[in-house]
């Protein structure tokens, strides 16, 4: 019962708002219901006592009425609140017609102040003010004072009518009209409480999505069709300049201009097209529109992102693929096309050359290079690359290919021309227009250069043969003494051949000890055992037996020559305790050191190595040097050998006579031994000229005080001159071939004379 009359608010819609309104309605009715009920039981009792049955009768019809606007109230609540008005009306209207007392009827009058209010609740405030209007009519009836009209016929008076009239106006305004006014207080409070806790969960919204607007990650802007911003948060601002106060005149395409493409600017008039378009921002940043949303507003939102780092990093990787591609066909040091792009070219000339024409590719070799290196530091060998390849641009006619070969070597493809002798003057015109020497960071350097020339003719079809044709001819050139321009021969492609297959071995020999050591003896006088020379030999199962003469060479050029002297002071320590181990007194062993060697910054660690390794007395071991090695990088090498001789090692130079030195150089150098060169002394006999050579270099030995040593000794005729002479000691075949360990060891054991050699 009570659910059915104090309806709640949440079994209706907030939208229809009906809930309290029929809740008060029936409150009314049902109030109204008992109060008419126990009013009218008492006075029907009383009416029927003195035979007034139409009394009895209308306080039915009234309850009737009541009951009518109940049920009506859960169907039609506006003709039950009809009823409600209706049945007010009529009860004022019966007390005040009905009662022939005016005192009593004049009470009816009340009935009608209450049906404004009645009708606000339950209909409109029109139909209110209506009915406030309507009640100033009985109003005034009332305040006229007079004596009220009555109807005679039908007199409902009873002895108790003033007590009925007082109580229904008593119960009516006190209890059923106050109710129904607390039921609808109690609504408002109710709408009023969720009024406070929508406000309160919007106020949360909002600040939650304001905290979302401000720190969603990036910028967003609020924007109308039109795109003028509505809203932006702190990072769109940022972004695009925009103050934080709302500007109503600010369009997105007064922040952002579209971005130029090709030099030209992509016209965007409406939001929808700027999506995914790049703009710049007013301090030069890239902004892209990544995202655009419609929603019911008609609003759009606007998310923008800062791709300027990454437009920074797309451009800094097309740089990047744009270096990648022509450092692909291009030297990065001298910017001129490399190996590579050189063949592509020959490639695409090679069909087009006519039958009556010819090409070349003419190879430049920058000589001069390791001696700048030495000099005056890598640095400076650079720059001299840089040089020269600057300086044959400039020499080149418009058009010629040029291409940087490898380190030290540069290609130039000319022709075709109908004669290849104007091919080679062309290219001798080219050397010789070459400047012979420049000046880098105030030091004046040589530029000494080999040129080989590859003759192209129609029906070449491979670029790598004339390439490699162009280098066997450089390589000609570079081993002439002239460094004139050679032509491609077939003996020097055999020779290069030869050379790479012995430059490929080399760190497979050492590695499967394919190289040995052998010893010569060097004898005094009287034939004793004064000393021995390690020799390198080389077995190679593919190339057969290759003598030092060839491999030590290619090993120099190629940088190997580091890793072969290695080996060999590692084997020489390791004979000298092995023989010192087996009890036999061991001879000073003499190792030759090239001009690469004596000039590596890492000899002396090298050789201390050694010796403490195998425990190798310095004494026993003897370094040989040649001239020509002395005149590279002097101060290094005099630096090195004096250390050598400080450390107790013996120095000796070789193959005197064949290189240039002058006097005064060679007083400055830690020398204990010169050895007089083989040539020399194989013309003992012969010439005079070779006979007064050798007898000076043995007196300019005993006047630097050091012992003198003649190479390949192999007659008596050799030995008598050389002994007559003063020579001190003696190497060659006329006394010992070079000797395996095995050999040796067997000598050593069984000559006492070797007591005086420790």
């Amino acid at each position: 019962m009570f659910d059915w009359l104090f309806l709640k608010e949440s079994k209706f819609l907030a939208a229809e708002q009906t809930s309290w309104r029929v809740s008060a309605l029936r409150i009314i009715l049902v109030s109204g219901f008992f109060l008419e009920a126990s009013i009218g039981l008492h006075s029907s009792l009383t009416a029927m006592r003195i035979g007034a049955y139409h009394v009895v009768a209308l306080v039915m019809l009234f309850g009737l009425v009541l009951v009518a606007g109940m049920y009506y109230s859960t169907r039609r609540t506006r003709m039950a609140s009809g009823i409600l008005v209706a049945a007010v009306y009529a009860a004022g209207m019966t007390i005040l017609y009905f009662v022939q007392i005016d005192d009593v009827a004049k009470l009816g009058i009340l009935f009608f102040y209450t049906t404004p209010t009645i009708a606000r609740l339950f209909f409109s405030t029109r139909l209110a003010l209506a009915l406030m209007a309507l009640n100033f009519v009985p109003f005034l009836y009332l305040m006229r004072n007079g004596p009220f009209a009555h109807f005679d016929g039908l007199d409902i008076t009873l002895k108790a009518s003033h007590s009925y009239v007082q109580a229904l106006l008593f119960l009516f305004f006190n209890v059923c009209v106050p109710l129904a006014v607390f039921r609808v207080l109690h609504a408002l409070d109710a709408s009023a409480m969720r009024h406070r806790s929508a406000c309160s969960a919007l106020a949360t919204s909002h600040a939650q999505y304001r905290d979302f607007f401000e720190n969603a990650g990036g910028p967003i802007l609020l924007c109308d069709a039109n795109g003028r911003v509505l809203k932006a948060n702190r990072m769109a601002c940022e972004l695009t300049g925009l103050r934080r106060e709302p500007q109503s005149d600010r369009s997105i395409f007064d922040l952002l201009r579209p971005l130029e493409q090709d030099g030209r600017t992509a016209p965007i008039d409406t939001l929808e097209a700027a999506q995914g378009q790049c703009f710049t921002a007013g301090d030069g940043r890239h902004v892209t529109i990544e995202c655009l949303t419609k929603t019911e507003q008609e609003v759009y939102i606007a998310v923008l992102r800062d791709t300027s780092r990454m437009r920074e990093i797309e451009e800094a990787l097309q740089l990047s693929r744009e270096r990648e591609i022509f450092l692909r066909h291009n030297d990065q040091q001298t910017r001129l096309p490399n190996r590579e792009a050189l063949l592509r070219h020959l490639g695409e000339v090679l069909p087009h050359i006519q039958s009556d024409g010819v090409m070349a590719l003419a190879s430049f070799r920058l000589n001069t290079v390791r001696y700048a290196n030495e000099k005056y530091g890598a640095g400076i060998g650079d720059l001299l690359i840089q040089h020269f390849a600057d300086e044959l641009r400039k020499t080149l006619p418009p058009g010629t290919f040029c291409a940087r070969l490898r380190s030290l070597i540069f290609s130039v493809a000319i022709g075709p021309v109908k004669s290849s002798i104007d091919l080679v003057q062309q290219v001798d015109q080219l050397r010789r227009a070459l400047p012979h020497q420049c000046d880098l960071d105030g030091n004046s350097l040589p530029i000494q250069v080999s040129t080989g020339i590859a003759l192209i003719r129609a029906g070449e079809t491979s670029p790598e043969v004339i390439v490699r044709r162009s280098e066997v001819a450089l390589d000609s050139a570079r081993r002439s003494l002239e460094n004139q321009v050679a032509l491609f021969d077939e003996i020097d492609e055999v020779q290069i051949r030869r050379n790479i297959e012995i430059e490929h071995g080399i760190p497979g020999a050492l590695k499967n000890d394919e190289f040995r050591m052998v010893y010569q003896p060097k004898v005094d006088k009287d034939g004793n055992i004064a000393g021995l020379e390690a020799l390198i030999r080389w077995r190679s199962p593919s190339l057969g037996t290759i003598s030092p003469a060839e491999f030590i060479p290619v090993a120099e050029t190629s940088g190997l020559i580091g890793e072969i002297t290695r080996f060999v002071v590692e084997s020489v320590c390791a004979f000298i305790r092995s023989t010192l181990d087996r009890g036999y007194l061991c001879p000073p062993v003499a190792l030759n050191l090239s001009a690469i060697d004596i000039v590596r910054h890492d000899l002396l660690d090298l050789i201390h190595k050694s010796t403490t390794r195998h425990g190798t007395p310095p004494s026993l071991l003897e370094f040989e040097i040649t001239e020509t090695a002395l005149a590279g990088n002097e101060a290094l090498a005099i630096h090195h050998l004096q250390e050598l001789q400080r450390r107790g090692n013996s120095i000796a130079i070789d193959d005197f006579g064949t290189g240039y030195s002058s006097l005064l150089k060679l007083s400055s150098f830690p020398v204990q031994s010169i050895k007089i060169d083989q040539s020399f002394v194989a013309r003992i006999g012969s010439s005079s000229k070779s006979e007064s050579i050798i007898k000076a270099i043995v007196l300019l030995a005993d006047i630097l005080s050091c012992t003198s040593v003649a190479e390949g000794v192999e007659d008596a005729a050799q030995e008598e001159f050389l002994v007559s002479i003063g020579c001190k000691l003696f190497q060659g075949y006329r006394y010992h071939h070079p000797l395996e360990v095995a050999q040796l060891d067997a000598i050593l054991s069984t000559r006492p004379d070797m007591a005086t050699c420790a």
